[in-house]
């Protein structure tokens, strides 16, 4: 069996994750070769007739685009793997603002610019939005995650590689925490600089933002176990991928109030910086994009 892992517009925290399998990576690889690679071998391109590729990153640019064609054509089975080839990650977030604009502060505005202070003519040219892979080519599984952690990833690489069926819890963040509801009284959103969480009760309920309810399971609660409110990275849970009337931003506002009793238009002008704290890792999902109800299409139109 051949793997490929090809990498577009990300981290390669993805690609180093399969590399934390550790040992169980020496059993993955006596059953299967992988021929490519950018992040962990020298091979400039992926060959003919690879059985599994793994995609990771966002779509940004032409060369990424081009990229991800060229793998879909030459693989039997192709996986998003982590949150940005899955919904656009943190690169989807670039659509809230133009690309001048991007150009600009990358190459001119920060500390570290070169002297001359020029904008480079060779750099890839970008797309006119930031894509996740599944709405550029067909992707048969997908593997969610920033990045997804090792115990996910040793409960689904050996059996598609061995070939047997996978698997998987479909809860949220929710199932996989240890907290407990305490009593809730006198609600009101905190920032998370604002006081320390008790560690025992529930971080929504204690009015933290926790995207725990909207996220689908995978990481072991790990934020949350750590005193810090789940941000989402893992994506949108499957409840809310499955229903076209159901956004992250709408399911937290009825989440909370079903659990406060406050009406939900004192909640929505108590909720902060939507587009970096709802969307931050599916902003370029064109499935979260096309929901019957988001903010997405309109947070793109006054960023940009």
């Amino acid at each position: 069996m051949k793997i490929a892992i090809e990498e577009l517009a990300g981290c390669s925290g993805c690609s180093i994750a399969i590399l934390d399998l550790h040992e169980t990576l020496l059993d993955i690889i006596e059953k299967a070769e992988i021929v490519y690679s950018p992040v962990l071998m020298d091979v400039k391109e992926p060959p003919e007739g690879i059985d599994i590729a793994f995609v990771t990153g966002a779509v940004r640019n032409e060369e990424n685009q081009e990229r991800l064609r060229r793998i879909r054509e030459r693989s039997n089975t192709v996986i998003a793997l982590g949150t940005c080839a899955c919904y656009g990650g943190v690169s989807g977030l670039s659509m809230l603002s133009s690309q001048e604009a991007l150009f600009r502060y990358v190459y001119q505005e920060v500390d570290t610019v070169s002297p001359d202070n020029i904008i480079p003519t060779d750099v890839p040219p970008f797309l006119y939005r930031a894509f996740a892979v599944g709405d550029l080519v067909k992707v048969d599984w997908y593997i969610p995650g920033c990045p997804p952690k090792e115990e996910r990833l040793r409960q689904i690489i050996p059996p598609l590689v061995n070939g047997d069926p996978v698997a998987l819890s479909r809860k949220s963040i929710c199932s996989e925490c240890d907290r407990t509801m305490g009593p809730i009284e006198n609600w009101s959103l905190k920032r998370r600089h604002e006081g320390l969480p008790e560690r025992e009760h529930c971080l929504l309920g204690q009015g933290y933002l926790c995207l725990g309810p909207v996220t689908f399971c995978g990481c072991g609660a790990m934020c949350p176990k750590n005193n810090v409110p789940c941000h989402g990275c893992n994506g949108p849970s499957l409840d809310i991928l499955r229903e076209p009337c159901r956004d992250i931003y709408n399911m937290m506002v009825l989440r909370i109030a079903d659990m406060t009793d406050r009406p939900e238009k004192d909640i929505e002008r108590e909720l902060y910086d939507v587009a970096h704290t709802m969307y931050a890792f599916t902003m370029g999902s064109e499935v979260m994009e096309d929901k019957e109800i988001t903010k997405i299409r309109d947070l793109i139109k006054e960023g940009s």
